[in-house]
């Protein structure tokens, strides 16, 4: 093989692995992580604050939210209360059924999915899980897209499906 047949190549492969880089995140962080989630490097992760904390993924129309929340009977209903307030606040017909049990990285959780339009009428998609971590922490983990980017989509229930409890 010639030598500039091999420069291509290894220039291809290596743009390659650039244009397929993932990041791991740890929440909420490497040391102490309760869970993790693997995403594609062009999404834009935006930490949780006091006041908000929820962690964001975004790309185009597409919004990621997780956090973890207090390992009891209160902490879940809290979330589950919390998270079904902003809906009705956010989507005021929304169509949004009642938590169903289910595993998510073999652990015990509750998910639920819906769809409703915003104030302005753009047709959103919704959905939302609380996997039970430990006796200490539930993972709450939720998206909302208003995207028409299939693509964008599935990236967006990739990064869901990679969630890993614990490191």
């Amino acid at each position: 093989m010639k030598l500039t047949s091999l420069l291509c190549l290894a220039a291809c492969l290596a743009f390659t692995s650039v244009a397929s880089a993932d990041t791991t995140i740890h929440y909420p962080n490497e040391k102490e992580a309760v869970f993790t989630i693997t995403s594609p490097d062009d999404w834009e992760f935006e930490p949780g604050t006091e006041d908000d904390p929820y962690c964001k993924l975004t790309k185009g129309d597409t919004v990621l939210y997780f956090q973890t929340v207090e390992g009891t009977e209160d902490g879940i209903t809290a979330a589950i209360e919390g998270t079904y307030e902003y809906v009705k606040e956010t989507y005021p017909k929304a169509k949004l059924p009642k938590p169903e049990e289910t595993k998510i990285d073999g652990k015990p959780a509750l998910a639920a999915s819906g769809n409703g339009k915003d104030e302005d009428g753009v047709d959103t998609e919704f959905g939302f899980a609380w996997v039970f971590i430990d006796d200490k922490h539930i993972a709450e983990l939720w998206f909302e897209s208003s995207d028409t980017d299939k693509k964008i989509i599935a990236e967006a229930v990739k990064i869901l499906k990679s969630f890993k409890a614990g490191k």
